[in-house]
């Protein structure tokens, strides 16, 4: 954040950890009046400093307790185009990203049971052109 003074970092900082903040809440914490710190807020969405405003999911009220972390390499030529299909349309999929390295995707998951993970595994091999995944249950998530 090299580029935000320090008051913007704060800014920054506080709507991360609670995007819900009021312009009145975010202003005591920083210390600006609440419109003050409305306006910075809206300069930071404006500069594309913050992108939007996301609600955190409990997963295990919407019936995914389970979070898995899988690593996907597709088959040789790549149908990269199958698997955003796949991501795009199977909302047990949170996250999917292109990493450096031997993998070619990493993928974040919920889901309802093991059997539900094995389901979604049979799928990405049948629809995404996977032609190798490997999976880890996530036991803790520590907060950084």
């Amino acid at each position: 954040m090299a580029s935000l003074n320090e008051i913007d970092q704060e800014i920054v900082r506080e709507l991360v950890k609670n995007g819900r903040l009021s312009n009145r809440d975010l202003g005591a914490i920083v210390g600006l009046s609440p419109n003050a710190a409305g306006a910075r807020v809206q300069k930071l969405v404006e500069r594309g400093v913050i992108t939007g405003f996301h609600a955190a999911i409990d997963h295990s009220a919407l019936g995914r307790p389970i979070e898995a972390s899988i690593d996907l390499w597709q088959n040789i030529p790549r149908d990269t185009e199958a698997l955003s299909r796949v991501v795009a349309d199977d909302d047990r999929i949170t996250e999917c990203f292109h990493p450096t390295g031997p993998v070619d995707y990493r993928l974040r998951v919920r889901v309802a049971s093991p059997e539900d993970l094995n389901d979604l595994l049979y799928r990405l091999r049948a629809e995404g052109d996977s032609r190798q995944t490997d999976s880890r249950l996530i036991l803790e998530r520590v907060q950084a």
